[in-house]
């Protein structure tokens, strides 16, 4: 087995008034056919910079908007294969309010500016915890 290129990111799990997440759709070309997926806003950390530095940016890239985070508040870890190499990757997630009922997804991503084949985002939708897929890693964040 190959070994994998460890990727840093760091993501959002934003909860609006209701206590919904926001997730963004993605399609990603995997073995001829497309596979779909959801996650939360977020990207990778660059070399020097800070899970919460990158959490916010990704956050002001892909939605426009300016919002505090706090955390970390939990790290996934998982191996997957992507455009044809092996991955570890370590995703840091950060919690925020969004106080917007229709948040706008922008895409800013240089693979989508250029148009090269990456991971489309198709939207982003709040969702109500009780309606997510159970392999989604759902915590109670009401304080």
């Amino acid at each position: 087995m190959p070994t994998p290129r460890t990727r840093r990111s760091a993501r959002a799990i934003l909860l609006d008034r209701a206590g919904r997440v926001l997730l963004i759709q993605f399609a990603v070309p995997r073995h001829g056919e497309t596979f779909v997926f959801w996650a939360t806003p977020g990207g990778e950390v660059e070399p020097g910079g800070t899970g919460l530095e990158t959490a916010k940016r990704e956050i002001k890239e892909e939605l426009a908007v300016n919002v505090e985070l706090t955390g970390p508040v939990h790290t996934a870890v998982d191996r997957f294969m992507h455009n044809g190499a092996f991955v570890a990757s370590i995703d840091i997630f950060f919690v925020g309010r969004l106080d917007q009922e229709a948040p706008r997804l922008y895409a800013t991503a240089g693979e989508e500016r250029a148009g090269r084949p990456c991971a489309r985002s198709s939207g982003g939708r709040l969702m109500n915890w009780t309606k997510l897929p159970r392999r989604f890693f759902l915590m109670n964040w009401a304080r």
